[in-house]
């Protein structure tokens, strides 16, 4: 069995596209995405839509997804101001505000989710309104065309483990040795900075921070092995870098770049 492996893929769909051309899920074979699909890119939804199919199609036992730091920022968004959420929220605009032109990043991920007539109606309000009333409205007008993405967000694993393997998108806590799973915080699981390296009990993969960072060379975009336990794959595809796929051979126990 072969285990596929990409992370970060930040809207990017073309890369995304034509990454998975390489990848071959017959004979049992299985695929993890590391997490961060969304930001940055121009593809947001259509991202997540491309993934979510895939799972659809082979199950989730063959298509891993996994969760980042930026679904949980967005899901967390989308619970401060969703109509179930009694409590109002405080008069001001939280740094992950997806729709606001100016907002860093969050604007290009927001339209995607939604026509341009709801960007309207949301402006139109702006004028006049308050900004937990603003929040409310773009929530309101996401969910109504995507309700099952968001759902299926929520479903998204924080890591997945197998014999020799743990897939996560940022890390976990390693002074716990082997009873990580029980003393990684989920925070860890997400946004877990700076990276580790070294022994560990089994190999991790990993993405969150981009490659050239964890080597220290800022050119660097290919997967990086630190020589012992850990893969880190992010290769920063969002700023002229690259989208990367490892693939590990369960019975050689061999991993290898295929980008």
């Amino acid at each position: 069995m072969k285990y596929y492996a990409i992370s970060d893929i930040h809207a990017c769909l073309q890369e995304l596209e034509a990454v998975m051309k390489k990848v071959d899920l017959s004979d049992g074979n299985r695929i993890v995405f590391c997490g961060d699909y969304i930001d940055y890119g121009n593809d947001s939804c259509r991202v997540l839509e491309y993934i979510h199919g895939l799972q659809q199609k082979y199950g989730d036992k063959t298509v891993i997804v996994l969760k980042g730091n930026h679904e949980v920022s967005f899901l967390e968004w989308i619970d401060s101001y969703s109509k179930s959420n009694t409590v109002k929220m405080p008069e001001f605009l939280p740094s992950g505000t997806w729709f606001i032109e100016d907002a860093e990043d969050g604007f290009k991920t927001y339209r995607t989710f939604v026509t341009d007539k709801d960007l309207m109606a949301i402006k139109t309000i702006a004028k006049h309104k308050s900004a937990y009333e603003i929040n409310r409205l773009a929530v309101t007008k996401l969910l109504e065309h995507n309700a099952d993405i968001i759902s299926w967000m929520r479903t998204m694993k924080l890591f997945h483990e197998t014999d020799d393997v743990i897939y996560v998108h940022a890390g976990v806590d390693e002074e716990a040795g082997a009873e990580w799973k029980y003393g990684t915080e989920e925070s860890i699981f997400t946004q877990k900075y700076p990276a580790d390296t070294g022994a560990f009990i089994k190999t991790i993969v990993a993405g969150h921070i981009g490659s050239g960072t964890v080597c220290g060379k800022k050119e660097y975009h290919d997967v990086y092995h630190d020589g012992e336990s850990h893969y880190y794959i992010d290769g920063s595809v969002y700023d002229g870098g690259q989208l990367n796929l490892l693939v590990y051979d369960d019975k050689k126990k061999i991993f290898a770049s295929l980008i």
